[in-house]
């Protein structure tokens, strides 16, 4: 048999097997093996999802979880600062440098509780700020802007102030771990209605570290995902961007026992780089 028509075999019985594509990589030098391998035991588990999806193409280059946990709505928690703050930005609802004032008003942090710009709203995770922002912002400009981002269910639903931070702060918006991905796409690709200089600006506050040529920008959030609080949603999101690759990623664990993003990311880090994703540094 010549190996042409091997090729075809397999191609056509790939296909049958329920795959529509090829798989795909995520550049040169990424291990999907060691990278699976290694999420095992640090985050992973029946709740866990980790998605990369390739900027350019759209292809998912890798996917840790079952597609029904990567599927399900969570409250996006404070990785909603990231479209709050791309809509307030464009509108002009907050300025770049622009300090406001703290109302007075007891913090859940002692961190909170003192006047600030955004950048240091981004750096302490300001809850008065953003909530603030939200108010400032409005449900009709906020329906309008979600649906257009195609982002959780398109509009406010409950607390107009905290609706992104669960049903046991009054909030009824979710969005799932692949929506997320797709959304962090659009922000890369500037194909968001929002002006580009506004997308880079909301990059800048997100920037994480760069090593050598490549630019990791992340967020690290998580927040309780039921009315008692019983259970929380930790997530971890951002992009990787460099010559060789340029992918976004979100990874989401649902427990009872929950993982603060921080060290979720303190976790995948090394991981990444052990799998290639990232280099040394």
């Amino acid at each position: 048999m010549s190996l042409n028509r091997l090729m075809l075999l397999a191609a056509a019985a790939l296909l049958a097997s329920g795959c529509d594509k090829l798989p795909e990589r995520a550049g040169p030098g990424f291990d999907k093996a060691r990278l699976e391998a290694a999420l095992d035991p640090a985050v992973g588990g029946p709740d866990t999802c980790v998605l990369i999806e390739d900027v350019k193409s759209g292809a998912e280059v890798f996917r840790y979880g079952a597609q029904s946990v990567c599927n399900r709505p969570l409250a996006p928690c404070a990785t909603f600062n990231i479209p709050l703050t791309l809509i307030g930005l464009d509108d002009a609802k907050v300025k770049p440098g622009e300090t406001w004032t703290w109302d007075g008003k007891p913090q859940k942090f002692r961190l909170w509780e003192r006047n600030t710009d955004l950048a240091g709203a981004w750096r302490s995770g300001a809850g008065w700020f953003f909530q603030k922002l939200a108010r400032d912002i409005g449900p009709a400009r906020f329906k309008q802007q979600l649906s257009a981002f195609g982002y959780g269910q398109g509009e406010v639903v409950g607390d107009p102030e905290r609706f992104w931070l669960g049903p046991s702060e009054g909030g009824g918006l979710f969005i799932s771990t692949r929506d997320q991905a797709d959304f962090l796409r659009k922000a890369a690709l500037g194909s968001l209605s929002v002006k580009p200089e506004t997308i880079k600006a909301v990059q800048a506050l997100q920037a994480d570290q760069t090593r050598g040529d490549v630019t990791l920008t992340s967020q690290g959030a998580n927040c309780p995902s039921n009315h008692d609080a019983s259970r929380d949603v930790s997530w971890w999101v951002g992009r990787i961007q460099g010559p060789a690759r340029d992918v976004v990623f979100a990874l989401s664990i649902e427990s009872q026992n929950p993982l603060p993003g921080t060290e979720i990311r303190s976790r995948t880090l090394p991981i990444l780089t052990q799998a290639g994703l990232l280099p040394p540094g």
